[in-house]
């Protein structure tokens, strides 16, 4: 009798999870605050560790629902958010626009990624008293920012496959 094992190895899959997000009034505008789950499996940690740049992005938007015809659009904002490790100064870094913050450990690095806070996002001046709005909140990664032969290998894998599932939630939004 002979007897056959096999072994199956799964890929652990990178995964992007919003937690909570928030809208705050401070003066005329809204800011928004959220929370990131972010996973990173081993062979995208690797590419990062090595110097390949991990671009996401962060996408925003508030609608006015109407009840039979599309949703009226208020306001609809991107930010990229860049991970990245500088091998010279061992040092990760996260570029948010301008504003560029170093870690000395990828744990910290990450731990800044997965915090949204004080993003400008909605002047209160667009907000029509007595409506009803709803905002969503994506974050994803942006392969086309990828090295070639990465986008390449990127194509159809669940590693580098890092798309959050859109967070909806219905925002107090008021206006003077």
């Amino acid at each position: 009798m002979v007897l056959i094992y096999s072994t199956y190895t799964y890929a652990e899959s990178s995964s992007l999870h919003i937690k909570t997000a928030d809208l705050v009034l401070e003066q005329d505008y809204y800011f928004l605050n959220a929370d990131i789950d972010i996973n990173f499996n081993p062979n995208v940690e690797d590419a990062l560790s090595k110097g390949v740049p991990l671009t996401f992005i962060l996408e925003f938007q508030v609608v006015s629902p109407r009840k039979y015809w599309f949703d009226d659009e208020v306001v609809t904002l991107s930010q990229p958010i860049t991970l990245s490790y500088h091998a010279l100064s061992r040092q990760y870094l996260v570029i948010r626009g301008t504003h560029q913050q170093s870690f000395p450990t990828f744990q910290q690095a990450k731990e800044e990624l997965s915090r949204v806070r004080d993003w400008q996002v909605l002047d209160q001046s667009l907000i029509k008293k007595g409506e009803n709005f709803a905002a969503v909140l994506r974050i994803r990664l942006d392969q086309s920012q990828l090295p070639k032969p990465l986008q390449v290998e990127a194509i159809g894998s669940e590693e580098w496959e890092m798309v959050s599932q859109r967070y909806r939630w219905i925002p107090i939004l008021e206006n003077k």
